[in-house]
């Protein structure tokens, strides 16, 4: 009797855990296929989970993510989030990837840069992150969103978001 009780026990005890371990990987993410183009016509691919340059094509392509409250199944108005992230690959100095996140006034429409992530170059797929402050998210008056663009002066390198998050 007395090990099915601490057999229950310590079964609830790790249900419990669940939602706190859950809640230290990225809360909201997206992949960069995922986007969604200012200029549809702008020359750009969506394979696989990645956004990036159509062969022939350079200059500066932009995509916005709408970031949705994933937090405490949507129940908090004020997740503890305080750090971007984007997947990239960027093989050239030629070019940079760049996410940036936003809040937006539900009333004025007032528009807040929060955070700026930019590329560094490399061969391999890789992260970057910047980060912000937990008291600026608060999805009770503010909506937000991720703007993404992708830059290159010449055609050849791989430029590429694979995805963004936020934690």
């Amino acid at each position: 009797m007395k090990t099915t009780l601490f057999l229950l026990a310590a079964i609830a005890l790790s249900l419990a855990a669940l939602p706190a371990a859950a809640q230290t990987s990225y809360d909201w993410s997206m992949v960069g296929s995922c986007g969604i183009p200012t200029d549809p016509g702008a020359g750009h691919d969506f394979t696989g989970p990645s956004y990036s340059f159509s062969a022939a094509r350079r200059g500066t392509l932009t995509a916005r993510y709408p970031v949705t409250n994933t937090y405490g199944a949507g129940v908090s108005k004020s997740p503890a989030w305080t750090t971007l992230w984007e997947s990239y690959t960027d093989n050239s100095a030629s070019g940079f990837v760049q996410a940036r996140l936003y809040k937006v006034d539900k009333c004025t429409n007032t528009q807040t840069l929060l955070c700026t992530v930019v590329s560094t170059d490399g061969e391999d797929p890789h992260c970057s992150s910047c980060n912000f402050s937990s008291s600026d998210i608060d999805f009770a008056n503010y909506t937000y969103y991720v703007e993404v663009q992708i830059n290159r002066s010449v055609t050849g390198p791989v430029e590429a978001l694979h995805s963004v998050g936020i934690q």
